[in-house]
């Protein structure tokens, strides 16, 4: 490990600046969500799933490349590639919303997720390094902006595709807030580029190559393959949710958008403070926890009444994007700066692409379902299938805590005055 160093004030704007970046990049892979219908009508589809097929092919883009993209993130630039990144992804999705060929959508959710795939392996190495004595805390914090993310990205797509306007170009009004959210993202890119700082410990690290080794990869593959059910789960419930709430709560794109952005986001807040009160050993007790209890909301959520699904959908991903964040501090901790791009990349590689066919399989069950989607208790099956994922991802806790050992106290995330060591197990 290479000696620590105090977070500067350019740590910080890094930070600021990084949580931003993950904001656009979660609102592009579900602001589609509540477009579904509109998509489907306008590009004259044959079904939702055709449309979360969209979707699918995003994530699992984004999700396949992700090892490439975590060695290119212990090895280089991190600023550049999360620059570069979003900037890619945000052409992308503006030149999704000025055609109106399938076809080319769906070629543009290629290049998007091919873009979109720098962010996470870059991101979580690049700020978990400005604070190397509170990793785990620059992770809940960064956490922040898929919070945001996940609220702005339907939120801002159901008002505005509802919302009348004037047609330029022939945009259609699915396309008018991709379109408007892609721009915003280019000039955040280059804002990036100019203001946030690349640690200079990247040069050491460049100069001592860590390589994985057996037993590390062997103990990642496992991880991705049971707390990837969470994954799974996460992304497949937010289609489902999307969907149940138009056929069978017959809300339209504005009420379904602003029903699935607000209970996202309450994971901004929910996102620092697990990770603030969880330090330490208490890091995976926690994690199994919100594991459990957000499967158990999930299975619930078609029994709720209309008048509380809200607070229930709220309540549901509070706790499970909190399994995100405390999941990911859990395993960072544990490792040093020059792994972390290629274990992240490793883990999205793996349970990240299975997760993104979430999206196409619940289009194919809706589908299925014909004039009985409209009735709320025939997506009862997918619902209590996803929760029981959530509780089967509880078996990843025992693995992630061989990755290695951790001792310390809660610290301030900002100045670390109460620093914590972390020791590496081979």
């Amino acid at each position: 490990m290479f000696p620590a160093s105090s977070p500067s004030n350019r740590s910080h704007v890094t930070l600021a600046l990084s949580t931003v970046l993950h904001l656009f990049t979660h609102a592009y892979g579900v602001m589609l969500v509540p477009l579904y219908l509109l998509m489907v009508n306008d590009l004259h589809l044959k079904g939702v799933r055709a449309a979360a097929l969209v979707v699918t092919v995003y994530g699992v883009t984004y999700n396949l490349f992700s090892f490439t993209a975590g060695k290119l993130a212990d090895g280089y630039d991190r600023r550049v590639l999360l620059s570069v990144g979003l900037l890619g992804n945000s052409v992308a999705i503006v030149m999704m919303g000025m055609t109106h060929h399938y076809w080319m959508v769906m070629l543009l959710s290629v290049i998007a997720g091919l873009f979109g795939t720098l962010f996470h392996p870059a991101a979580n190495a690049l700020v978990s390094a400005h604070y190397p004595r509170s990793p785990g805390m620059a992770i809940g914090l960064l956490g922040i902006g898929s919070g945001l993310g996940f609220y702005i990205g339907p939120r801002f797509a159901g008002w505005r595709a509802d919302l009348p306007a004037p047609t330029y170009l022939h945009i259609a009004a699915w396309q008018r807030p991709l379109v408007e959210l892609g721009t915003l993202g280019i000039i955040t890119a280059i804002l990036y580029l100019l203001f946030a700082k690349e640690t200079a410990r990247i040069q050491m690290a460049r100069r001592a190559h860590v390589e994985l080794g057996r037993n590390l990869r062997r103990k990642m593959i496992w991880i991705s393959l049971t707390l990837g059910c969470r994954d799974f789960a996460g992304v497949s419930a937010v289609s489902l949710i999307g969907i149940f709430l138009q056929k069978a709560r017959g809300m339209d794109a504005r009420e379904t958008g602003r029903f699935v952005g607000v209970m996202m986001l309450g994971s901004m807040i929910v996102n620092p403070l697990l990770v603030y009160f969880s330090p330490c050993r208490r890091r995976l007790p926690v994690l199994i926890a919100l594991l459990a209890s957000s499967g158990i909301m999930l299975m619930a959520i078609p029994f709720a009444p209309l008048a509380i699904t809200l607070a229930a959908l709220a309540l549901f991903e509070a706790l499970h994007l909190g399994c995100y964040a405390v999941g990911d501090a859990a395993m960072l901790e544990r490792v040093p700066d020059q792994l972390r791009g290629r274990l992240t990349g490793m883990f999205l590689a793996l349970a990240g692409t299975v997760a993104s066919l979430g999206p196409w399989v619940v289009g194919f069950y809706a589908d299925r379902l014909g004039v009985h989607g409209a009735d709320p208790r025939a997506y009862v099956p997918l619902f209590v299938c996803n929760g029981a994922l959530l509780l089967i991802a509880i078996t990843a806790v025992p693995i992630i805590a061989r990755l290695g050992s951790l001792h310390g106290q809660p610290i301030d995330p900002l100045n670390e005055l109460m620093p914590a060591t972390v020791e590496t197990l081979g």
